[in-house]
């Protein structure tokens, strides 16, 4: 499956570079940005907090019954592994509803041309939203990231991830 995403992907981006139409921008899924294996190193700054860098291994793969399962491995700088399990699958054009483990109620999502936007709350009022952005390599995602707390950031994280 992964191959034939990848052959379609590369087929468009011929037919657009090779073809004076205009193309429709190519729509960001979970499984376009993750299946298989993936690691990104990032920071996480909250508020009057010191940057805490982290790194994370990620594998994901679409499930049988059509959501896609993403499996994390996250480590924070002089603190033990975690681990996280994502959920996801499509429930409209362009629109995505699941589970994060560490996640405190659903989370949402949506696709804007190389890009998955991601939503959900951490504990009481907090929010996390991601912003993933494939970049023109094909292969490193652009992951930004606002915490907030009742409507006000109070913490951003940033990573680049290589597939």
């Amino acid at each position: 499956m992964l191959n034939s995403i990848r052959h379609s992907a590369v087929g468009l981006l011929l037919a657009c570079v090779t073809s004076t139409a205009q193309c429709a921008p190519l729509e960001m899924t979970p499984q376009q940005l993750f299946a298989g294996h993936s690691e990104g190193n990032g920071s996480l700054k909250i508020l009057l907090g010191k940057t805490q860098p982290f790194h994370v291994e990620s594998r994901g793969q679409a499930q049988p019954d059509g959501s896609f399962r993403l499996d994390q491995t996250v480590t924070f700088e002089g603190k033990p592994a975690q681990d996280r399990t994502w959920i996801l699958e499509t429930v409209g054009p362009r629109m995505y509803a699941g589970t994060l483990s560490d996640a405190a109620g659903e989370v949402t999502g949506r696709s804007e041309g190389n890009r998955l936007i991601l939503r959900y709350r951490i504990k009481g009022p907090m929010v996390m939203q991601q912003t993933l952005e494939l970049l023109a390599d094909g292969k490193t995602i652009d992951n930004t990231g606002t915490l907030t707390l009742l409507g006000i950031p109070i913490g951003r994280l940033h990573e680049i991830i290589i597939r």
